[in-house]
């Protein structure tokens, strides 16, 4: 298993250094009411969201940029009363990739019609999982890494 400091080489080989910095995770916390993980607040301070691995994620940073995490989350809170351990970090086609501050596994992306059974973690299709934040990052560098060798 890598730590951070290799996947954070990894991620610079592929893609340019864009993290935010700790009084924007600081007000990302206020505004969500919610304790940000500790490897999401390690991975933000270098990579603040964007297209990864084929992935498109909200940016992070919340201010004049859109869409971001903040607002998809607190716009999913009032659609669908989205709990507010759950912060949205992307919306692929059809699907929906969140992040369990709380509980593993912490990275859950669902099929769209599944959203609303989030609360109960009742799927009908079975979700993919990541149990940590860093794993799904890795997973991101891993397919970024695969489409810049083709």
């Amino acid at each position: 298993m890598s730590s951070i400091e290799e996947i954070h080489e990894r991620y610079i080989q592929l893609c340019p250094e864009d993290g935010i910095d700790e009084n924007v995770l600081k007000k990302i916390e206020e505004i969500l009411q919610l304790k940000l993980p500790d490897d999401f607040r390690d991975i933000a301070k270098f990579y603040s969201g964007d297209l990864l691995g084929g992935i498109s994620c909200f940016a992070f940073a919340y201010k004049d940029i859109a869409p971001n995490i903040v607002d998809e989350t607190l716009r999913l809170r009032n659609a669908i009363k989205l709990p507010s351990n759950f912060v949205v970090l992307a919306e692929p086609p059809n699907s929906i990739i969140i992040m369990d501050t709380q509980n593993n596994p912490s990275i859950i992306w669902c099929d769209a019609t599944d959203v609303e059974r989030i609360v109960t973690m009742s799927f009908i299709s079975p979700p993919d999982t990541w149990k940590t934040f860093f794993d799904f990052f890795t997973k991101l560098v891993e397919d970024e890494e695969e489409e810049q060798l083709e």
